[in-house]
């Protein structure tokens, strides 16, 4: 099979300075543009915290166009922060990558319509909009897995225009993110047609750290590093959610988005809602076996080569 990073150029940026491999340049790329869904890394970041591990992370976001897998793919990037959906069809296709952590516990996605949804039956034959990051590849599963037959997947970057002006429906959207904007919009959220996947056996984490396998085998003490100071950033930003909306305004004015702060606190409380693992009640930052055996069980085609857990969880 072929590779599908050039890892002669994907290993540049990192330096090795001592036996205890201090790291220097290490870039860390989120899989949007700057927001409250990567809170933590801004924090660590911006404290120190990846200073005090001796590592010096830059975190840089991709373009609205852009995949964060495709800064890894194109040894633009060593860490990038992706779906597990996303990074388990990559490695489906031969890409090795690996989950290093786990923010998302729980699944955001939600469909949301004009008209009654009574379950997946009412998506069928019906023009459906998706974010433009989601791979075909993907939603080819969900097609197959849920028999949406004669579905067309409309297209878009950001927001819910598509929605509001009636050129698809229904059209996915986030919890943390286009749900709440329809209730400042002026909406009644609660009159909206509804359903939540993971009410329909797609509750899969999503938004997970990734490095290659070479990478973790060749710098396991780096990775290491990263991810106890990025966990400890998150951490901090739940107990100090006000000060840390101040360094995600930081970037979003930086990036010169058009949001508000009202809308990137509420992101921060969803965001860090869905972080709790709904057993333990915990933060644990770990893809948990059952997250990973549900994924496996709704991705993986028929006949297709399994993946193991230890394989893909670091």
């Amino acid at each position: 099979m072929m590779k599908r990073f050039i890892f002669s150029i994907f290993l540049l940026p990192l330096l090795l300075a001592s036996p205890q491999t201090k790291a220097q340049g290490i870039m860390l790329t989120p899989k949007w543009t700057a927001q409250a869904q990567f809170t933590g890394y801004y924090v660590a970041d911006k404290l120190g915290f990846y200073k005090e591990e001796g590592i010096d992370v830059c975190v840089q976001h991709p373009a609205i166009s852009e995949s964060s897998f495709s800064f890894m793919e194109k040894g633009r990037a060593p860490v990038v922060i992706m779906n597990l959906s996303y990074a388990f069809m990559e490695r489906l296709a031969g890409a090795r990558v690996v989950n290093v952590m786990q923010t998302s516990q729980e699944n955001s996605l939600m469909l949301i319509s004009h008209s009654p949804l009574k379950g997946e039956e009412s998506l069928r034959n019906q023009k459906i909009a998706v974010w433009n990051h989601l791979s075909q590849k993907l939603l080819d599963r969900l097609a197959e897995h849920y028999a949406l037959k004669q579905v067309e997947w409309i297209r878009f970057n950001s927001g819910v225009n598509v929605f509001l002006s009636g050129a698809a429906d229904p059209c996915l959207v986030g919890s943390y993110n286009e749900y709440l904007q329809l209730s400042e919009y002026g909406m009644n959220v609660d009159s909206i047609y509804s359903i939540r996947l993971a009410d329909y056996g797609y509750n899969l984490p999503e938004d997970g750290l990734y490095v290659t396998e070479e990478f973790y085998n060749q710098y396991p003490e780096v990775v290491r590093k990263l991810v106890k100071a990025s966990m400890r950033g998150w951490a901090w930003a739940n107990e100090h959610r006000e000060e840390a909306l101040d360094m995600v305004m930081e970037e979003v004015k930086k990036g010169n988005i058009g949001t508000n702060r009202y809308h990137q606190r509420k992101m921060l409380e969803e965001v860090l809602r869905l972080q709790v693992d709904q057993q333990s009640g915990q933060r644990t930052y770990r893809l948990s076996r059952e997250g990973f055996a549900r994924a496996a069980m709704i991705l993986r085609p028929a006949g297709s080569a399994s993946i193991r857990y230890e394989d893909f969880v670091k």
